[in-house]
């Protein structure tokens, strides 16, 4: 006669195999449940916890950047639909441990759903070396970096979550970030160590202390020779922008160097060698191509030449990096003592 035994919940257990014959019931290897450690002062963790055991699926390498403001849904959806079904770790210093994982799960309705959402909140960002930070990101199929202050990121946050960041780019995680979030994914970026600058400041004097570009560990590869700024055209932010690319111009030693400016509510999105460009609005995604030269002296005004600009709007698609030369509608700009100006000099 076959036997047969009733399905229970055990913790730790997948489930109980049921199987006539021979062998009798079998009963299924337990699921590895390993939890995450408890944080330590300085860090704070919320969302969609899950068992504990890390889900280890396959996901999907996928870059979305947003310029602050609103996200744009479809390319956050994207974004967390390239975690296929797994972690997704939101990194932030200040705000909401519940606002990205409700968004996330409840609004965007993803398919497949995540296994956990989970923000970790470096309140003092030198403890995000703490095991329970590197933990999860060790562990994410999704890194998000939400908005706030870059040097917090950039700055503050100790080489050791540096380096698992970078370790979780290498092995082909989905990343994504809006605001100082996207600023900090670049190869270059403005790191805001001495507070933010205005276009006016920075071209009348590229070198003042405000200027101040970092180089981070954790930075995109689809990000190559590029640095992004976000609340662009709302903040009034090209003439700071190419001061930062000439500046990172003459760091690189060679170029040319691209500029990324997002306005806010605008997402670009990065896959498989080629982007889109999403917004439920009016703004764009501002691209520029610096290959110089710039005069760059302590006190005296940019001058910049070498540049071509893009606008990309909403719907736009192709091949990244971007092709400059074949854009039918590029401008070339320059700027002249720390004037930004349209077209060749004379």
């Amino acid at each position: 006669m076959c036997n047969i035994l009733c399905g229970r919940s055990l913790p730790g257990f997948i489930a109980l195999a049921i199987a006539c014959g021979d062998g009798g019931p079998r009963p299924l290897a337990p699921e590895h449940v390993d939890p995450c450690p408890e944080p330590g002062d300085g860090i704070h963790i919320g969302g969609i916890e899950g068992t504990g055991a890390d889900t280890e699926r396959s996901p999907i390498r996928r870059l979305v950047l947003m310029g602050g403001g609103g996200e744009d849904d479809s390319a956050a959806r994207r974004f967390v639909e390239a975690a296929s079904g797994g972690d997704i770790v939101i990194l932030r210093a200040t705000g909401s441990l519940t606002s990205y994982p409700e968004y996330f799960s409840a609004t965007l309705q993803p398919d497949p759903s995540p296994a956990t959402i989970v923000t970790v909140r470096t309140t003092r960002p030198e403890a995000g070396a703490d095991p329970a930070v590197l933990c999860r990101v060790d562990r994410a199929e999704a890194v998000w970096l939400a908005g706030g202050n870059q040097w917090h990121y950039l700055g503050r946050w100790p080489e050791t979550l540096h380096n698992a960041l970078a370790a979780a780019t290498t092995r082909g995680v989905a990343f994504g970030g809006t605001s100082a979030g996207a600023v900090s994914l670049g190869e270059a970026a403005f790191d805001a160590r001495f507070g933010t600058v205005t276009s006016p400041e920075a071209l009348a004097d590229p070198l003042r202390r405000e200027v101040s570009i970092a180089r981070p560990v954790f930075a995109q590869p689809e990000l190559a020779a590029t640095l992004v700024d976000s609340h662009f055209m709302e903040r009034g932010r090209e003439g700071r922008l190419l001061v930062f690319l000439a500046r990172f111009l003459e760091a690189r030693g060679e170029g040319p160097v691209v500029g990324v400016g997002l306005d806010e509510g605008v997402a670009l999105v990065i896959e498989d060698e080629s982007y889109t460009v999403s917004s439920d609005g009016t703004g764009g995604a501002w691209l520029y191509r610096v290959s110089g030269p710039a005069r760059l002296a302590a006190g005296v005004p940019l001058t910049l030449h070498g540049i071509r600009r893009v606008v990309l709007r909403n719907g736009a698609a192709g091949d990244w990096p971007f092709d400059f030369e074949s854009a039918a509608d590029a401008r070339v700009l320059r700027v002249e003592d720390g004037v930004v100006l349209v077209g060749e000099s004379g």
